[in-house]
């Protein structure tokens, strides 16, 4: 099967993300100084013509990167002009996913065709033997020097064919998967565990060996309940976290 040109592949980006790329741009221009109140929700509705859930989106992202925070009766105050060092990873739903692709810049390395031995089937959640596309690389924040994290991406070698498009834009490799192939990606499972960095990969994230390091899994299922992706991102513990908020559902007319 042939391979699709990027261009075909872009997908718009929401609102409160353009919002938000805006507002970090006039924050890094001097527009909104250091010290500086944003201006009021309403002003900002105005101004991008979007909705003050759109905006309220936007501001959050901002106070996640450090930018700005909220004070009630105040309003909201440019508290930096750039973004922490420390990659902040917050989920409140599934389609929040994304913005860790959108967020961040992979730099591939390498890409090579592995057979899933025991303890890397294991990790996979494949069967033995089962035959993979593995790519290699860093993922950064903005533009710091320091990577965020080793990255190792397993592609099922039925769908290896965008192992080239992989890092040549923002969008996450389950995407290009379901774009390419005409496939729907039904679950995501997500694994967190601490580790210690061993000294081949603190040399390559520029840590000391021995350094608190996280683990995060995520394995992409399809609707035959087999994984068709699986990434392996190893961070230093003090570039990046992660915070999930999750809120109970109140059916409409019931009692407190």
């Amino acid at each position: 099967m042939s391979l699709r040109f990027p261009s075909q592949l872009v997908a718009s980006q929401p609102q409160y993300v353009l919002v938000a790329q805006r507002l970090i741009g006039d924050i890094a221009s001097g527009r909104y100084p250091v010290g500086s109140l944003l201006p009021a929700e309403l002003a900002l509705c105005t101004q991008f013509g979007v909705s003050r859930h759109t905006i309220r989106e936007a501001i959050r992202r901002l106070q996640e990167r450090g930018l700005v925070r909220r004070q009630r009766g105040v309003g909201t105050s440019v508290k930096a002009n750039r973004m922490e060092s420390r990659y902040i990873q917050s989920t409140t739903q599934i389609s929040d996913l994304p913005r860790y692709v959108e967020d961040t810049r992979l730099v591939t390395t390498e890409a090579e065709d592995v057979v899933a031995d025991e303890p890397l089937a294991e990790i996979l959640k494949c069967p033995h033997g089962q035959r993979w596309v593995k790519v290699t690389g860093f993922r950064y924040a903005g533009k710091d020097k320091l990577p965020m994290a080793l990255t190792d991406i397993y592609i099922a070698a039925a769908y290896g064919g965008i192992r080239r498009l992989i890092g040549t834009m923002k969008l996450p490799v389950y995407t290009l998967i379901e774009k390419q192939y005409g496939i729907t990606i039904v679950e995501v499972e997500q694994e967190i565990r601490a580790t210690v960095i061993g000294a081949a990969d603190a040399k390559r994230l520029r840590v000391k060996p021995g350094s608190a390091g996280l683990v995060v899994t995520r394995r992409y299922f399809g609707d035959n309940d087999r994984p068709i992706e699986v990434a392996v991102n190893l961070h230093p513990a003090d570039r990046f976290s992660y915070s999930m908020s999750t809120r109970l559902h109140v059916p409409a007319g019931a009692e407190a």
